[in-house]
């Protein structure tokens, strides 16, 4: 009796989801649905009837969203675009936190441990970079980290932003931080203080050796781009090393006598995936004027 109720159960199941994949493959509404077949010019032989190929479903294509359907429990969530991060305001998606009393494991911090980690609402930046704001926009699979020093996003107190991913592949998260190149440390004691324009710090390579001056690199590419009157100096950077995050993108401006970085950071596990997206984040990020 017992096992008849199983097989039962189990049975109704299946076809459940078969009957789910079909409404799905006929409906067009699965977000694994295949692009809609061309319309092509289809000439009528007198007698013989012909259908639109808009209102037919091949069966190949009916057969693939059948399989999408049994196994949609394994498949990646889709990303759906681009949300605006902008410094001092509440994110735009679920921030993460550590769990109370749980603290932070050693090492690499994994955002899809549940275990130790949970999701909540915040408000990014304003940390260690309170009188200049600033946004940029990334996919909504990058999580704010928040509850850590002070509240603010990291451990040390250094950032004013870190936003993570494991999404990309690879056994390393992807990152984006924001810096004000020194941290928690007093004004007076960083080199840009008082400058106008990251300009007076000399050229892309002056200024690189000021803002990291323990940076060695393989590979380096400069650009100088402006943006509502402000200047940024942006870079690649590759270091020849198994290890982590050993590719870069940087976009850094100075306003205010404030410097604010856009650090887009990667492994070569996941880089192929994630340079394309982190290019996208530095290019979008920007300094909002005073008078904006």
């Amino acid at each position: 009796m017992e096992r008849k109720a199983r097989f039962s159960l189990s049975s109704y199941l299946v076809i459940a989801v078969v009957l789910a994949g079909l409404f799905a493959a006929f409906s067009g509404e699965s977000r694994l649905q295949q692009a809609p077949v061309p319309t092509r010019n289809v000439q009528k032989t007198p007698g013989v009837s012909s259908c639109s190929p808009n209102k037919m479903l091949p069966k190949r294509n009916m057969m693939k969203a059948i399989g999408s359907a049994l196994f949609l429990g394994a498949a990646k969530p889709a990303i759906s675009g681009d949300v605006l991060f902008q410094s001092q305001e509440a994110a735009p998606v679920l921030c993460t936190r550590p769990k109370p009393g749980k603290g932070r494991p050693l090492g690499i911090i994994d955002v899809e441990n549940k275990e130790v980690y949970e999701r909540t609402r915040c408000i990014v930046g304003g940390y260690t970079i309170g009188d200049t704001k600033y946004e940029f926009q990334a996919p909504d699979i990058f999580q704010p980290l928040t509850g850590f020093f002070a509240g603010g996003p990291d451990p040390a107190g250094t950032l004013d932003m870190r936003l993570e991913t494991m999404k990309y592949g690879g056994n390393r998260p992807v990152t984006i931080v924001i810096s004000n190149g020194k941290g928690n440390e007093s004004k007076e004691k960083r080199p840009w203080s008082g400058k106008k324009s990251i300009t007076d710090l000399g050229n892309p390579d002056q200024f690189l050796k000021t803002f990291a001056p323990q940076l060695v690199v393989n590979e380096k590419i400069a650009t100088v781009e402006e943006k509502d009157g402000i200047v940024y100096y942006k870079y690649v950077l590759y270091k020849a090393a198994a290890n982590y995050n050993n590719r870069k993108v940087i976009s850094a401006a100075i306003y205010n006598g404030d410097l604010i970085a856009c650090v887009g950071l990667a492994s070569d596990s996941n880089w192929e995936k994630a340079k394309p997206v982190l290019l996208n984040v530095i290019d979008s990020f920007r300094i909002i004027p005073n008078s904006a």
